[in-house]
């Protein structure tokens, strides 16, 4: 990255079970309420895939590191729920983690693109 603002990025790909994604979309959408007052979010979105509408990916940003997340974030309390409940509603997740690089209409890494 271009200065000394750290960011991790989430982009986590689920496979929704058949017949559970409203289920699914409202007990992600409890767990963002609650991640979202944590100091280190920053910002997330959420994407249905066009081609499978039992896929759904989720672009969370946050302030710090992979181990940082791993470390501070991972182990709150309502993230227990969540994962707990999560088993039944998903066939499959994917999680990467990512750092950002160059951006367009951001100001995420302050990297400007000639």
């Amino acid at each position: 990255m271009s200065n000394n603002k750290e960011n991790v990025i989430l982009y986590i790909r689920f496979k929704v079970k058949n017949g559970k994604k409203e289920e699914f979309k409202e007990l992600l959408s409890a767990n963002m309420r609650a991640l979202e007052h944590e100091s280190a979010f920053v910002s997330a979105i959420l994407s249905e895939d066009i081609d499978n509408s039992n896929e759904v990916t989720l672009f969370e940003i946050w302030k710090g590191t992979k181990e940082s997340w791993l470390k501070e974030e991972l182990p709150k309390p309502y993230r227990k729920t969540y994962e707990h409940q999560l088993v039944d509603l998903i066939d499959e997740r994917i999680i990467s983690y990512l750092t950002p690089t160059d951006e367009w209409r951001t100001d995420l890494t302050n990297k400007k693109i000639n």
